[in-house]
């Protein structure tokens, strides 16, 4: 069986980014999907789930790189999830200095390539990415 890379920090992280984006955009509150759920929170307003999200943290800034890496099979998800409930699927990311996020249904990726992480060397961590445009993600101003 593969190990759970994710850790109770990464998992904080990843809530207080959910709750920054409830307050900003005046929802009622977000809820984590169970732990095996392709996709992170769901977001509600009015008692009713209005978007999803997922959520990622990283240690660099924003312009480190061009461009945003994620697994083609999480996008995949995230575009079943939008065609089985006409809800978003957003990618939302923070960096050392922003927060940022995209709808992964309506923007168009870089490009596809291969590649993922290599400082576990756990051969699964490589598989087919998006790398998203970094000018293509809204800034989230606080």
């Amino acid at each position: 069986m593969r190990p759970t890379y994710e850790n109770s920090s990464d998992i904080a992280n990843e809530e207080r980014v959910a709750q920054e984006l409830t307050e900003l955009w005046g929802l009622d509150k977000w809820h984590r999907n169970p732990p095996k759920y392709p996709i992170d929170i769901s977001f509600i307003k009015d008692g009713r789930i209005i978007g999803f999200a997922e959520i990622k943290c990283r240690a660099v800034t924003r312009n480190q790189y061009d461009t945003y890496m994620i697994s083609v099979g999480k996008v995949m998800s995230a575009h079943s999830l939008t065609k089985a409930t006409s809800l978003p699927c957003l990618l939302a990311v923070r960096w050392s200095d922003a927060i940022g996020w995209i709808d992964l249904e309506m923007t168009e990726p870089k490009y596809v390539g291969w590649g993922g992480r290599v400082d576990r060397k756990d051969s699964q961590d490589m598989e087919p990415v998006m790398h998203y445009d970094i000018s293509e993600f809204k800034r989230v101003e606080s």
